[in-house]
């Protein structure tokens, strides 16, 4: 009795343990985890400030741990860092100007499986241009003229634009770099703009100095020119009053103003799109007319007055 009982308790124990095994399996086990993963590819450097910035492609992101920087400054690699798999760049603060440095990056697997090298790269940091000074902007009639004092000879100029102040992405707006002290860009009519300039050597680096100051450019400080060429034409029930249309393109409307008895001055009588608007009011012999345009949100000094006997 004493052996059936044991016997008994070891296969139920045996059926217990292969039960718990087969729960949750998902299947043959795999050594796609023990791969080598992709090989970090582009590898490019800039140097911006006290910053030489790394960058590289990389698309498999499955089973990566993240990447290793290796630099040399000599003939042996040595590791200055590393940064997470979802991160294609990394930033070096540790650095000396006029030093010429080699730099690699490798990807490593969740089972720290690590990948071949990427593409070398060799840089000189120089010494950066200084800040550009006196950063102005114009409003034109459909554009935007930044314009600054030179850094000095031979220095080219970045240019970045942000909807948020004070805080600007990693690539300047311009797709080459900017040659002279000046430069258009488009118009934003519906909320402010922030710009600041950087110089910048034309090497292979890209040695790029600090911001200029920031500018803000806020369409509700837009404010039209003044409204010319008032005609008016009389018929037997209107009078129809016509200016030329202002050269800008963000004009949203005019305003037509009407005195008839000078000691009450000049009231608003309407407003319209077109440069052209019809009274039919008869409210007395003389009528005096004058217009303004009306931007984004300011309003235009009054145009030159023109009288009408109605």
């Amino acid at each position: 009795m004493y052996l059936s009982h044991k016997k008994k308790l070891f296969v139920l124990c045996l059926s217990i343990i292969i039960f718990l095994n087969s729960c949750g399996k998902k299947g043959p086990p795999t050594l796609k985890a023990y791969e080598k993963p992709e090989t970090p590819s582009g590898l490019k450097a800039i140097h911006k400030e006290n910053n030489i910035i790394l960058s590289w492609s990389y698309t498999q992101k499955e089973n990566i741990k993240g990447f290793d920087i290796l630099r040399s400054e000599d003939t042996a690699f040595q590791k200055i860092g590393n940064v997470a798999g979802e991160e294609n760049s990394y930033t070096d603060t540790d650095f000396k100007i006029g030093v010429v440095y080699r730099y690699k990056v490798i990807a490593r697997s969740l089972k720290n499986v690590l990948s071949d090298d990427s593409n070398v790269i060799t840089i000189k940091p120089m010494s950066v241009p200084p800040a550009p000074t006196n950063v102005l902007f114009h409003v034109g009639d459909n554009s935007l003229s930044i314009s600054w004092d030179s850094s000095g000879d031979g220095v080219f100029y970045n240019i970045y634009r942000t909807f948020e102040k004070g805080k600007y992405g990693f690539n300047p707006i311009n797709n080459e770099l900017v040659k002279t002290n000046s430069y258009t860009d488009g118009l934003e009519l519906n909320k402010p703009v922030y710009y600041t300039v950087r110089g910048v050597l034309d090497n292979e680096t890209r040695d790029e100095g600090p911001s200029s100051v920031e500018i803000e450019v806020n369409p509700a400080d837009f404010i039209p020119s003044r409204t010319k060429g008032l005609q008016t034409v009389s018929t037997g029930d209107k009078v129809v009053i016509m200016w030329a249309e202002n050269p800008e393109m963000w004009i949203t409307k005019y305003r037509i103003y009407r005195m008839t008895v000078e000691t009450e001055g000049f009231k608003l009588i309407g407003e319209s799109v077109t440069p052209a608007f019809a009274d039919r009011e008869k409210t007395g012999t003389k009528h005096i007319y004058r217009v303004t345009a009306v931007g984004p949100s300011k309003e235009s000094e009054f145009s030159e007055t023109i009288k009408v006997d109605f």
